[in-house]
């Protein structure tokens, strides 16, 4: 069995998936299985620093385990082999994530499953929220230390011919919201009555470089299940509006609705897309 592992601990839970789901599927494409492993005490370290709890690890050694099913096993197995991304190289004639989408999308589904404790606490914002999937819009915006790529900051208004495309579909239709910095969503609160932002989902001070998780002042596990419980809700949306983050893509992944990728692609490659749209794998001018 192939221990998938990683280094980069100042990292996000969702980049940590992306890297874990590519490689597994390497794995199976060479007849091998693989389990995917963020243990703690290890040097260098095996985890993702913002969410180390010792709480938790008392109760589970995995941290993957703490928000997730592991796919391919329910016990611990036995090591054959390390694989950690840092220093991996794919063998694989098409990679995973240069595969069609259908592919990524289905793989994802198939495959990343939320634990108990995920779901219970999802289905709690439900109920409190009254949200019904069928008939809501998702909005994320990410924010912070995008930037540092080249990419430059989304006006929250760049949303809005989207999301009144979607209320045209759905007039009925609520909209949920989230983002990483404080008082972006006002503008988008301040148009739509019918919009609601997820209070349990922290966000960064206006213009802060740096994403929510790694200062809030909750414990390293209430941190991890902030994204872990975006991708939970906002993969269920009837339609799902987004800018580029690791994030938005694996709920999109995992989501069988309407996706509106703003200035990047569903498959999270790095095509120059910042005045672009894609909606269907057709792109159009924002």
């Amino acid at each position: 069995m192939i221990y998938l592992e990683k280094t980069d601990i100042g990292a996000t839970l969702t980049t940590w998936i992306y890297c874990a789901f590519w490689q597994m599927f390497s794995a199976e494409q060479h007849g091998k299985d693989a389990y995917i492993n963020w243990p703690s005490g290890m040097n260098p370290s095996r985890c993702l620093k913002p969410y180390e709890d010792d709480l938790m690890f008392a109760q589970k050694q995995n941290m993957f385990d703490w928000y997730f099913v592991q796919p391919k096993v329910k016990d611990i197995p036995e090591c054959t082999e390390v694989w950690t991304w840092e220093n991996w190289q794919d063998a694989c004639a098409v990679p995973f994530m240069a595969q069609p989408l259908s592919v990524i999308k289905d793989y994802y589904r198939k495959h990343l499953h939320f634990n108990d404790i995920v779901n219970a606490r999802g289905n709690a914002l439900v109920e409190k929220y009254n949200i019904d999937f069928s008939k809501t819009i998702g909005i994320t915006w990410r924010g912070t230390d995008n930037v540092t790529d080249g990419r430059p900051r989304m006006p929250i208004e760049t949303y809005f011919k989207y999301i009144d495309q979607a209320l045209e579909a759905i007039p009925d239709a609520r909209i949920m919201c989230t983002a990483e910095e404080e008082t972006i969503l006002q503008p988008l609160l301040d148009r739509y009555p019918q919009a609601f932002n997820i209070d349990e989902f922290h966000s960064s001070p206006f213009g802060c470089m740096d994403n929510p998780e790694r200062f809030i002042p909750i414990s390293g596990f209430e941190r991890g299940i902030q994204p872990a419980l975006m991708v939970w809700l906002f993969s269920k949306c009837a339609w799902y509006i987004k800018n580029r983050s690791s994030t938005g893509a694996i709920a999109s992944w995992l989501s069988t609705g309407k996706i509106i990728n703003l200035g990047h692609p569903e498959n999270l490659g790095y095509d120059k897309m910042d005045d672009q749209v894609e909606i269907d794998g057709k792109r159009f001018p924002l």
